[in-house]
């Protein structure tokens, strides 16, 4: 019954995946998505704070909660996978700038693919990380149907915003389900950790992860809290994919997932906060 639950699973996070890359490029052109990206300085910024600052921070969390070696290598791992998927869509709840977060998860992709087997080769010269499959799943999880979306944008508007609300709802639909699924799977396992340290020290790292971003993301409140949420968030998927081929201690795998659940639950409310209070200011002017 498991494993039929951890398919179905694995189905969500694809159709997830899928819709939320459909919408955005049903919804935005391909200028919109390089705009930002033409800014050095935040580019850099981002690349600062989603490669360099949030693994620091993970390596000083996981030392001062005095985390076993298996949880450290899990959130280390977890916090080199830049790119959370739910980016773009946390963006758009919380009113940010959608443009800017599609923008930088395509980069962050592409990059995090090559730089965390670089990086755990020369962690762990005898790893053997199949980036080939990694390439695959950028392809057809991400890149196909966001250039779909832009296509059908740029040659059939009128198709594309007919379009685009129903994909939105398959997003926002799977987006629950993946949050569901991911809880109710793991639940026994997420729930043996309280007390230990280790729910603290995830909070911890995603808080300080948010803020690093935040801190980097000029003096616009969009791209700020973009950026928060880009670095905030992690790609769990390219970690987990990674982690299985990598280690055969399951907490590892443990410690990825307890992070994806905490992130999604810390995450989410706040962007969707962050929206309604959006709202609030534009009806009060």
């Amino acid at each position: 019954m498991h494993e039929i639950l951890l398919k179905a699973l694995n189905v969500i996070i694809l159709v997830f995946l899928v819709s939320t890359m459909l919408s955005v490029g049903l919804s935005l052109t391909v200028r919109q998505i390089l705009g930002p990206l033409r800014n050095a300085r935040l580019f850099i910024s981002s690349l600062v704070a989603c490669y360099i600052l949030v693994p620091l921070i993970a390596i000083v969390v996981a030392r001062l909660f005095a985390l076993d070696e298996p949880l450290r290598f899990g959130l280390v791992l977890f916090s080199m996978a830049a790119g959370a998927e739910a980016g773009p869509k946390l963006a758009g709840f919380a009113k940010a700038n959608v443009a800017f977060a599609v923008g930088l998860l395509v980069a962050l992709l592409c990059i995090s693919v090559l730089f965390i087997p670089l990086v755990l080769n020369l962690l762990l010269p005898s790893a053997h990380i199949a980036t080939g499959k990694l390439l695959i799943k950028l392809l057809l999880g991400v890149a196909l149907p966001l250039s779909l979306g832009l296509f059908l944008k740029a040659r059939y508007d009128a198709m594309a915003d007919r379009l685009s609300p129903y994909a939105h709802k398959t997003s926002t639909i799977f987006m629950a389900l993946m949050t569901i699924g991911i809880i109710g799977l793991n639940i026994k396992e997420i729930a043996g950790l309280f007390g230990s340290g280790t729910i603290g020290a995830v909070i911890v790292f995603i808080a300080a992860s948010i803020f690093a971003g935040y801190l980097l993301g000029g003096p616009g409140r969009d791209n700020r809290w973009t950026l928060g949420f880009m670095s905030g968030g992690r790609n769990a998927s390219i970690s987990l994919v990674i982690a299985n081929q990598v280690f055969s201690d399951p907490k590892v795998l443990l410690m990825i997932t307890v992070t994806v659940v905490l992130q999604l639950a810390l995450i989410l409310p706040l962007s969707i906060y962050l929206g309604r209070r959006t709202e609030h200011r534009v009806e009060e002017l």
